[in-house]
């Protein structure tokens, strides 16, 4: 796990550019909801927004998430010259229109499974949790609220007795448990997908399948990533009160970001495509090669 996580810092920081089409991305795809928001209104028109948004989706990561497959390629290549690895780097950018080209409907199945996957699991909690925990019995001001603005929903749990917030407390936690499970189990479906399956489908399949091959180095690498996650979050609830802290937790984030697919990719690389071998060191790597 150590040499994982060594060399996942190493090609993080080695192609850190990476970042820059995910904060465009990001940028691009808020300012298209905040204008959504506004413009779509009536059914065809929030309809067209959807679907819009799924095929912006299914281009960015598909193109993304095979620079990133690329990215764990070049750092197993040995380099004579430090400088051609950086400029094999630089030149990811050329391999964005290719990831699209292979991968964009697969990403758009895989956007349309993993909604399916979430709407009948949502299902099964929701009546799991009737059953487990009880209704809250909201009214309709308390329903309101929970759609509304941030001051709407301090409102809402304002309003809430002792027992609906215990009750409140429980409902959040069978939902985090749910959506725990499903990102767990499909941890590996985009290496799947990127390393060659196409079928959305069966790669979810072959993912799940090799997941259970090694539950507990899965489960380790699921649960690191977990609680980075949990320490930005908590980070990122007292930066919001300073631009400068804001401004510095957005960065770590982008870079959290790229480090986690990295680590996944490769992860699913070095236990999976080449179970037999180690993860490469790359610095003993570039030392050979100046040897």
């Amino acid at each position: 796990m150590k040499k994982l996580l060594r060399e996942t810092i190493k090609i993080t920081n080695d192609n850190i550019i990476l970042a820059i089409p995910l904060v465009i991305f990001m940028w691009i795809i808020g300012a298209y909801l905040s204008y959504s928001k506004l413009s779509a209104d009536s059914p065809g028109e929030l309809l067209l927004a959807i679907v819009t948004i799924l095929f912006m989706l299914g281009a960015f990561l598909s193109g993304w998430f095979y620079l990133v497959k690329e990215a764990v390629r070049i750092s197993s290549e040995i380099f004579v010259i430090e400088k051609d690895r950086t400029k094999a780097a630089l030149e990811l950018y050329k391999e964005f229109p290719v990831g699209i080209g292979k991968y964009f409907l697969t990403f758009i199945g895989i956007a349309v499974i993993l909604f399916l996957i979430f709407t009948l699991t949502g299902v099964v909690i929701f009546k799991a949790g009737l059953l487990t925990i009880g209704n809250i019995d909201l009214s309709p001001l308390q329903i309101k609220q929970i759609l509304g603005t941030p001051e709407d929903m301090k409102l809402f749990v304002d309003s809430l007795t002792e027992t609906q917030l215990i009750k409140l407390a429980k409902w959040n936690l069978l939902f985090m448990a749910g959506s725990a499970v499903i990102s767990y189990l499909t941890i590996l479906w985009v290496p799947e997908v990127v390393n060659g399956n196409k079928n959305p489908a069966l790669a979810l399949v072959n993912s799940v399948k090799k997941v259970f091959k090694k539950p507990l180095k899965t489960l380790g690498v699921f649960l690191f990533i977990g609680v980075l996650n949990f320490l930005l979050s908590f980070l990122s609830t007292f930066a919001i009160y300073n631009p400068l802290a804001y401004l510095i937790m957005m960065v770590v984030y982008f870079y959290f970001l790229v480090f986690i697919v990295v680590l996944i990719f490769l992860y699913y690389e070095s236990e999976f495509l080449n179970p037999s071998q180690e993860v490469k060191s790359i610095t003993d790597e570039q030392t050979q090669a100046e040897e």
